[in-house]
């Protein structure tokens, strides 16, 4: 008869750790322990002292941990010695694992330190636990190329059918229970998050300020910030946030979005210090959560990292705004939200929720890619989700708001949606290499842009401004979008001679950057213009950059008004860098066409650190324009670029200046932002890029 092996009943410490066989209730020491010569000490026996549940009540546990709700609790971490492995059998082991990361997972009171201890992290409440949707976390995207779709479906569609119906073909499968038990955490690696998480609650990752700051904190997100991306619903926010059951990696993520729009009177309360630096705190509080995986709920996760997508990181930092959005889109792809939802099985809110998010990382990469010139991350061609419609947004707003102001949030995401997609277009047919826009292009997507214009709800409308009244702020933002889309269609045909800028294509251009400029006139007279979303930075700029190519084929009164509306847009970037951290070195190049007493008061300013920057280049004695012999240049075969590129631009004479930025503008500009020189006062003049070179340096967006 064959012996069967059996399992101690009972491991010393030291066998136990090391997963070795212990024969300690046979000899003590054990013949481990006596071999190493080691301390052989009993381990206390915890059988039958944890809670151990059914396996279909841990199967229904997990399907009901996975619902989209982006009120969601968070995991904490389990206790040493949770499972004694040397007192369970074989055929229990998976179950032990899967228990562990049950505990791992389960909601558990995360307190903060006692002067800061009134937000709380609460398991979460039964009104809002999420919904039945076993897809959610426990499931993964399988799409048309996985040869699953032949086993799941009885008749599949044959290829050259097509894509199928969703009605007729899932693409969410959910992973066996006892797959998903095998590739659980092992015991080391929960006590190294358990370690992890403890190090941070110590740092004070997981408190938060008095309550009533974090409300403050919350009504300027809600008033500003989630009209534009309502990537939550605002009644669950604010019904969590009371309950103390809100993700603190969410919670984090909001308040770091907050702290832009709050107002100044409301920083001190928060206790960070300034803006900034309050910004700064939240942020890396969120993205520590993020890295130490302590949000086990993916959507969570992913509304998370969109909002952590709007921090501006340094040029050379990895995890930049790019870095946070392909992390959501990937995230996103895997749970399918790109996908029709037709043939879910979620409750109608959840489905909304999802759509809104979809859509909104979708406005943010086009966005971002056009602003940086980089590919994009999202095909449409991959895509067949379902429009956004008013129903999306039965929930994302308070209830208490009125129906006017509701429809104008709503018109305001879905115009910006449609948007997008144009700029995709434009993107893909003029901006890709070996790629132009040719006339029909042009034509085709100008008469879409103002078919697109011309159904715009009254609520949204500029129309509406015969009566004198100022725009609506997002109506602005709105308009703003499509006029740089404009200037994105036809600004080639800025480029040439003093006759060819005056042709059809050129006058489009010019006529909405004056659009824009005047939009933003009545926005700094409002006093909101701080408050708009990122996007309007690149409106802004590229406003810019066709101001100044007019600048070089006008003259007298006509100057005057281009001069005018660079102003204006200097102001604009100057009211954003309160909240968005505007550092471009054109604003500096632009201080010689602008008057003495407007240079001055500018410069009084330290948001932009003109007048350090001024100081500090004096100081470093660097020669001006003024000073090098020019013909010596010109007879040893020097550029006039690079001698231009040598110097501080406000040394330039306005004939330098305009050779200068011309250049840039007709060959480097990418979408306003990126592939051209990053000028500021602090940059060594040796470390500028010579023409020629292929190493841009890229502005900071």
């Amino acid at each position: 008869m064959t012996n069967l092996r059996r399992r101690a009943r009972q491991a010393c410490q030291a066998c136990n750790a090391r997963r070795v066989k212990c024969n300690v209730t046979e000899q003590r020491p054990c013949h481990n322990c006596t071999t190493a010569d080691t301390p052989c000490e009993l381990r206390e026996s915890r059988r039958g002292k944890h809670p151990r549940p059914s396996r279909r009540n841990a199967i229904s546990d997990n399907q009901h941990e996975g619902g989209l709700n982006q009120a969601g609790s968070s995991p904490s971490f389990i206790d040493t010695g949770l499972v004694d492995e040397s007192l369970v059998t074989e055929s229990d082991e998976h179950f032990a694992a899967s228990q562990a990361l049950a505990d791992l997972a389960r909601p558990r009171e995360v307190e903060g330190p006692e002067d800061q201890g009134s937000i709380t992290v609460q398991p979460q409440s039964p009104a809002l636990a999420p919904s039945n949707r076993q897809e959610d976390d426990s499931s993964v995207f399988l799409g048309e190329s996985s040869s699953i779709r032949y086993v799941t479906n009885n008749n599949p569609t044959p290829p050259t059918a097509g894509i199928s119906p969703p009605e007729n073909l899932r693409f969410l499968h959910a992973v066996p229970h006892a797959v998903r038990a095998e590739n659980l955490l092992p015991d080391w690696e929960v006590e190294r998050r358990r370690s992890r998480i403890r190090s941070l609650k110590a740092e004070g990752v997981f408190s938060f300020p008095p309550a009533s700051a974090v409300e403050t904190l919350l009504k300027a997100y809600f008033q500003w910030f989630h009209p534009c991306f309502p990537v939550v619903d605002e009644i669950n926010v604010w019904a969590s946030f009371k309950d103390g059951t809100l993700s603190p990696l969410l919670l984090h993520a909001i308040l770091f979005i907050a702290v832009i729009h709050c107002e100044e009177d409301a920083l001190p309360a928060i206790g960070l210090g300034g803006r900034h630096v309050a910004k700064w705190v939240f942020y890396n509080r969120a993205k520590d959560i993020y890295d130490v995986e302590f949000e086990s709920k993916k959507f969570t996760v992913t509304q998370a990292l969109f909002l952590m997508s709007f921090w501006r990181a340094g040029l050379l930092l990895e995890k930049d705004a790019r870095h946070w959005l392909g992390a959501a889109i990937s995230l996103a792809q895997t749970k399918a939200l790109h996908r029709s939802s037709r043939s879910a099985t979620t409750e109608k809110k959840t489905e909304r929720l999802s759509r809104r998010l979809w859509w909104a990382i979708y406005i943010r990469e086009r966005q971002c890619a056009a602003a940086l010139g980089l590919p994009n991350r999202i095909r449409d061609e991959d895509c067949d989700i379902e429009p956004l419609g008013k129903l999306d947004f039965e929930r994302a707003f308070d209830s208490s708001l009125p129906n006017p102001k509701i429809q104008e949030y709503s018109s305001y995401f879905i115009g910006t949606a449609q948007l997008s997609r144009v700029l995709g277009r434009i993107v893909h047919s003029g901006y890709l290499p070996s790629k132009s826009l040719s006339p029909t292009d042009r034509s085709q997507i100008r008469e879409d842009l103002v078919r697109w214009r011309q159904q715009l709800p009254a609520v949204i409308s500029l129309a509406n401004n015969d009566f004198g009244d100022a725009a609506g702020f997002h109506a602005s933002m709105l308009q703003m979008a499509y006029n740089n889309l404009l200037i994105l269609l036809y600004r080639s045909g800025c480029i040439g001679t003093a006759e060819e800028s005056r042709e059809v294509d050129g006058q489009i251009a010019l006529q909405a950057a004056a659009r824009n400029s005047r939009i933003i006139e009545d926005m700094l007279l409002e006093g909101n213009l701080r408050h708009g979303q990122i996007h309007v930075i690149t409106n802004l700029f590229n406003t810019l950059c066709i101001h100044t190519v007019h600048l070089r084929s006008s003259n007298g009164a006509g100057r005057s008004i281009i001069e005018h509306r660079a102003k204006l847009c200097l102001l604009g970037l100057q009211e954003l860098q309160k909240t968005w951290e505007v550092r471009m070195w054109v604003l500096q190049l632009f201080f010689q066409y602008l008057d003495q007493s407007t240079a001055a008061r500018l410069r009084m300013q330290d948001d932009f650190a003109f007048s350090s920057g001024l100081d500090s280049m004096q100081d470093a004695n660097i020669v001006s324009m003024s000073g090098l012999d020019q013909g010596a240049a010109e007879r040893d075969g020097t550029d006039k670029l690079e001698v231009l590129a040598s110097e501080p631009p406000w040394s330039w004479s306005t004939e330098q200046a305009n050779q200068f930025l011309f250049t840039q503008i007709e060959h480097d500009f990418a979408f306003g932002e990126g592939g051209i020189l990053n000028w500021n006062p602090g940059t060594p003049a040796n470390l500028l890029p010579s023409e020629g070179s292929d190493s841009p340096i890229v502005v900071s967006f």
